[in-house]
């Protein structure tokens, strides 16, 4: 079976660290390994994460000054064992018996290198603000913006060996943001991204959440488009071709609903 490798990127959350690695824990999951990469954080939350790895072993974990959330990843990715790559963000979770589930589908289709389930964004309260379906994820599904992408990465996994590929390598480090957006823009030329329609986990929405304040700032969609319209202007002309196509059946096809 493939191995599975949980990456979580931390800095300073106390308040939500322990119920992540809970959350890890409470899958069962036996053939997976839990990295944290602590950024030097200083308000408690080394002191959980120590905890907790000396009583579990699926748990590595490091700390020491970074240079932002991507370079975090980065460290981790290099540092996973498992064929397969996951991130849980500390204030996010998965659902039940994900994590089992994603490696039985990696089992069962070897040519299999990226999936995509479902993410429920919740409220402090536990109630549901918003279900992600990113069901279509061509290249010109991406490259249209007609589609939504899979907003979270508690809901998609791929294989590690995806990162070799020079023309998607690592996360851009000096992107702090929207660093998986760009990642989609760049793998979804390559690889097939195969949906499935079940839900694996949720991201919390509170006001101290980066994706919070930057839609409050009204920065959100404007770093979204902007990073978008420097990619396609250096995508091949077949993508831009095929997602003008893609726009075309869309109108035709509300048209004829009409």
């Amino acid at each position: 079976m493939p191995k599975l490798s949980i990456i979580t990127p931390v800095y300073n959350s106390v308040q939500f660290i322990e119920s992540c690695i809970q959350n890890v824990i409470a899958q069962k999951c036996s053939d997976i390994e839990h990295i944290i990469v602590d950024g030097g954080s200083v308000d408690g939350t080394n002191e959980i994460i120590t905890k907790y790895a000396d009583k579990f072993p699926h748990i590595r974990w490091i700390s020491e000054k970074d240079n932002g959330q991507s370079d975090a990843m980065n460290k981790g990715i290099k540092m996973a064992k498992g064929d397969i790559i996951g991130f849980l963000n500390a204030d996010d979770g998965y659902f039940d018996f994900t994590l089992n589930r994603v490696i039985a589908i990696f089992k069962n289709n070897h040519t299999t290198d990226f999936i995509v389930g479902n993410c429920k964004l919740v409220d402090t309260h536990s109630n549901i603000v918003y279900i992600n379906r990113p069901q279509r994820l061509r290249s010109y599904h991406f490259y249209s913006k007609l589609e939504p992408y899979p907003i979270n990465p508690v809901a998609y996994f791929y294989k590690k060996s995806i990162h070799g590929d020079n023309e998607v390598g690592f996360y851009n480090e000096q992107n702090h943001y929207n660093m998986d957006y760009e990642f989609f823009l760049k793998v979804c030329l390559k690889y097939n991204l195969v949906y499935f329609n079940e839900d694996w986990g949720y991201m919390l929405a509170h006001p101290e959440a980066k994706t919070s304040q930057d839609k409050l700032k009204n920065e959100l969609q404007k770093r979204k488009d902007t990073l978008f319209i420097r990619y396609y202007e250096v995508v091949p002309f077949k993508y831009k071709f095929l997602a003008k196509l893609y726009k075309l059946y869309k109108r035709a096809k509300l048209y004829l609903i009409k």
